[in-house]
């Protein structure tokens, strides 16, 4: 929950950057040429330039666009980066006269004939970086800090299917929606158009999560009934993939591999089970079946996702697991049953 509310915090704090620099853009683009108010006023400075040349440099996945130009009686070669690659970066050529406008001292745009074009460090967009991560952290932020105030309101109570699905689908769409925003925040002309393309994207990724949050709880419920699941007796020698997990000598470490239907079960980690064989004892007994949980061994979920079953059995006092995928299960509750050391 804290951390959901440092990212509110730091995401308001953005905002009122974002407010400083719309409030600068628009002094930007209220401002009038030099000489023709008092030299007092904000004005933009319009200097004269011949372009010597463009270069895109590749940074990564991405590509910075520079103008190269000379200006003013030095003639000395300078570059500036330009706000993508149109309309006039891609347009110009060595030879072209262009026209840079300063303001507050920075070059700010650059224009050839009637068109112009935003540099990287324009005013004019001075707030869509600031926008795009106060974005990116409020809405996944909120829904964390809403998604922690739920559980602790609901910890105690039983699960239900139908109350967990609104939290999952609440934290899949602030994080969806935040990742949006940024590509939003980036490529809007101003503010309004920026949280218009938000609010418009928001419907298709609540419904997107709340059917992606269905989809997984009805896989995991499915994966949990095993009422399906019935003993089939092997009808000759096989080697199934299930591992014996508990405080008992026939359960070591990479033995994964169960050998049935040629006498008691036996776990071995030869994939063709014909060495370090293991014997099943014949006081494993199966209490029931049921789906892996996470209080199982690590590996069993990594290993089945949601394919995996696991046999719960007991040797005297000690409870034994043995993890297997739903397809193999029912041969190895029947081997288990039909060598006589099992019974439900």
């Amino acid at each position: 929950m804290y951390t959901g509310l440092a990212a509110m915090l730091v995401a308001v704090g953005l905002l009122f950057v974002v407010r400083g620099a719309v409030v600068e853009r628009d002094a930007y683009r209220a401002a009038e040429p030099c000489g023709v108010r008092s030299v007092t006023d904000d004005c933009v400075k319009l200097t004269r330039a011949t372009v010597q040349g463009t270069d895109d440099q590749a940074i990564g996945r991405g590509v910075r666009h520079w103008l190269r130009y000379t200006a003013g009686p030095s003639a000395t070669e300078e570059r500036v980066r330009m706000d993508g690659s149109s309309p006039v970066h891609d347009t110009v050529r060595a030879g072209d006269t262009v026209t840079l406008v300063h303001w507050r001292g920075e070059l700010a745009s650059v224009r050839l004939g009637d068109v112009a074009q935003e540099t990287h460090d324009s005013p004019a967009r001075g707030w869509r970086m600031p926008l795009a991560v106060a974005l990116v952290l409020l809405l996944p932020g909120a829904a964390f800090t809403w998604f922690a105030l739920w559980y602790r309101r609901h910890a105690a109570a039983p699960p239900r299917e139908t109350v967990v699905f609104l939290p999952m689908t609440v934290l899949l769409s602030g994080t969806l929606l935040g990742a949006l925003s940024l590509f939003g925040a980036l490529g809007a002309a101003d503010v309004g158009e920026a949280l218009r393309f938000l609010a418009a994207a928001a419907p298709p990724v609540v419904l997107v999560s709340a059917l992606t949050t269905w989809f997984f709880r009805r896989r995991s419920r499915k994966a949990a009934d095993t009422s399906g699941l019935v003993p089939v007796t092997p009808d000759g020698r096989r080697c199934l993939g299930a591992q014996v997990h508990g405080p008992v000598p026939y359960s070591r470490d990479g033995y994964g591999v169960l050998v049935v239907g040629d006498g008691p079960p036996t776990a071995t980690p030869d994939p063709h089970g014909k060495v370090a064989l293991s014997p099943l004892p014949p006081t494993l007994t199966v209490e029931r079946v049921r789906g892996i949980e996470s209080s199982d061994p690590r590996g069993w979920l990594e290993r089945y996702r949601y394919d995996g079953v696991v046999l719960v059995c007991r040797d005297g006092g000690e409870q034994v697991l043995i993890g297997t995928s739903r397809r193999e299960a029912p041969l190895v509750w029947g081997a288990l049953l039909a060598a006589g050391t099992a019974g439900v």
